[in-house]
């Protein structure tokens, strides 16, 4: 008999999805559009059947790396969802 692996449901705060299309329109000025959204969405797939493969950072929250852009999600996991609560530029200045 097969195991179906779970498939964890992926919600996106609004402050965090403000932040994707802020990046999104950062990378059409740069007409690399297409390549970050195909690696945005490479992401998700890889938060909606492995969110616990990365270990808690700070107050139960995860850090995920994209694999070509300079982005991580911070997200929690709460039973079956993954609640992405950021998208912030590893290169970002908090001055």
């Amino acid at each position: 008999m097969l195991k179906r692996s779970m498939v964890y449901k992926i919600i996106i705060t609004s402050e965090a999805f403000r932040e994707i299309e802020l990046a999104e329109c950062y990378f059409k000025a740069k007409q690399i559009e297409k390549s970050f959204l195909k690696d945005l969405s490479q992401q998700i797939t890889f938060l909606e059947k492995s969110p616990l493969a990365r270990q808690i950072r700070y107050k139960n929250i995860r850090i995920h790396l994209f694999e070509k852009f300079n982005y991580a999600f911070h997200y929690v996991v709460v039973d079956d969802d993954v609640r992405i609560l950021r998208l912030l530029s590893q290169s970002q200045d908090f001055k």
